[in-house]
């Protein structure tokens, strides 16, 4: 979907430097529940509706990404295209750029500090995910089943949490609010070069991009660590399919791998 491209674009990919901590999710009792695939619907009508998601083969996103409790900033964009293709760039002046991508089958990123890599098992089943520009309207992709299980305050908001279970047997919580019925988060553990860590990611401030309601903010905490994305505009339809190449030093690991096995 175009606007949660956008969004889980920005989901996979974690700079993972030192600083603060997790956000706390409190809990309270519901007697009656609405279902989950019901909350799920109410969010894509929110968005927008399943006609303004699918009117689109592209996106670009242009922002910025702070770590602000160590005065961190840089600039930030993802693109995104139909069926699958994603890359993120977030460059950071003193440190370099991150990039992270999928072309369809391959799953990487390069980073100044660890250098490339190339992204196996579950992590790999995440940003498949992540990377669908239309997999909010097509659960059944990724998703073996969900559940309301209660409600709940998330980021200081009212919401319901819902469990969700993936074909590859991940169990993750999403958070939608009571009052907009928009997706205000996650909790998730997020594959990684250092095994998996819980992320926490509140999703605000949706603005409307081109005639869909997306969130211009996101929060990420993880490892005592807080980092904020904030997307300032998004053009449709304007995007190159070369981007989403593989780079030579992808391309070099992949060739590797595969003569190793």
């Amino acid at each position: 979907m175009r606007a949660m491209t956008i969004l889980t674009g920005l989901v996979s990919v974690m700079v993972m430097l030192p600083a603060s901590a997790l956000a706390q999710a409190g809990t309270a009792a519901a007697a009656d529940l609405p279902e989950a695939s019901l909350l799920r619907e109410r969010h894509i009508e929110g968005v927008g509706g399943r006609a303004a998601l699918e009117q689109y083969q592209s996106s670009h996103a242009l922002g910025t990404f702070e770590i602000p409790g160590q005065g961190i900033h840089g600039s930030l964009e993802v693109f995104a295209a139909a069926p699958n293709n994603l890359l993120v760039t977030i460059d950071i002046p003193g440190i370099g750029t991150v990039r992270t991508g999928y072309d369809g089958e391959v799953g990487w990123t390069i980073h100044p500090a660890t250098g490339p890599m190339v992204m196996e098992g579950r992590q790999l089943d995440q940003i498949r995910q992540q990377a669908d520009f239309i997999g909010i309207l097509h659960p059944e992709r990724y998703i073996a089943s969900t559940k309301t299980v209660e409600e709940t305050e998330f980021a200081g908001r009212p919401t319901y949490k819902v469990r969700v279970v993936t074909l590859w047997d991940e169990e993750y919580f999403e958070f939608f609010d009571k009052e907009t019925g928009l997706l205000a988060g996650s909790i998730r553990q997020q594959e990684s070069p250092m095994g998996a860590i819980e992320v926490t990611t509140v999703t605000k401030d949706y603005r409307d991009f081109g005639g869909i309601n997306a969130p211009s903010k996101v929060v990420q905490r993880m490892l005592g660590q807080e980092q904020l994305l904030i997307v300032d505009q998004v053009e449709y339809d304007q995007v190159d399919g070369a981007l989403f190449e593989l780079p030579n030093e992808i391309r070099t690991l992949v060739s590797e791998q595969g003569e190793s096995r």
